[in-house]
């Protein structure tokens, strides 16, 4: 079926934005669709789908709704995505609605001790590995992980939050937490996580990505890198 989408803005995958109309014929955008059904776009946004690279949870008539059409799976679930049977099963669920790519545990069950078994896990459809919602306390396991991964060809997403700063806490110390009584983590606690990370790669050669960064130190070590 053809369509011809008028009035929009368009966001081009490239960068910017214009306003002009999109034709598509079937699924592929082409200059004319001929006689095609005209569709009000007007103070719309036309758009190419979204890709999010870390979900804990897989909705398909949400991710739909909200035009996601694919996405990277965490693997903090249960079981963790530890295994090459799980992570199979992962990898070819939702399909054709959304496409889901899981990324593997670092470690087995995220325990953050024992490496898991990433060169099988990649095999089976993990598009890299992570250390999921925690911190891996223990430097030489980091070290071994990004290395391991280095040579698995795989990235390695880490959690940047000192685990013996950071215990219990749901906010950055500071006035905000304080006012309202919630158990908060100095800022440090992701800049020293992020200095260590940052340090281990470089020794190492691993890719490595900070799945969220919330403070400026954290920033400027980055960019340092």
């Amino acid at each position: 079926m053809s369509k011809r989408f008028t009035g929009g803005t368009l966001v081009c995958p490239a960068g910017g934005v214009a306003k002009r109309d999109l034709s598509i014929q079937g699924d592929v955008i082409v200059a004319d669709a001929g006689d095609a059904e005209a569709i009000d776009a007007t103070g719309k946004l036309i758009a190419p789908a979204i890709v999010d690279l870390g979900v804990f949870g897989i909705d398909a008539a949400a991710c739909r709704a909200g035009g996601i059409v694919r996405v990277g799976l965490m693997p903090d679930q249960a079981p963790v995505l530890d295994d090459p049977g799980i992570v199979a099963r992962a990898a070819h669920m939702g399909k054709p609605d959304i496409w889901i790519h899981p990324i593997a545990a670092a470690t087995q069950g995220l325990r953050g001790t024992d490496l898991a078994e990433m060169a099988i896990n990649a095999e089976a459809g993990a598009v890299a590995v992570s250390t999921g919602r925690r911190w891996i306390a223990d430097s030489g396991v980091m070290r071994k992980v990004l290395a391991y991964a280095r040579d698995c060809g795989l990235v390695v997403i880490a959690h940047a939050e000192d685990g013996g700063l950071a215990g219990d806490a749901v906010a950055t110390a500071g006035e905000t937490a304080t006012r309202l009584g919630l158990p908060a983590a100095p800022a440090t606690a992701e800049a020293l996580a992020i200095a260590r990370d940052v340090m281990l790669a470089e020794e190492t050669g691993a890719r490595l990505h900070f799945r969220q960064v919330t403070t400026a130190a954290g920033f400027d070590l980055i960019r340092a890198a």
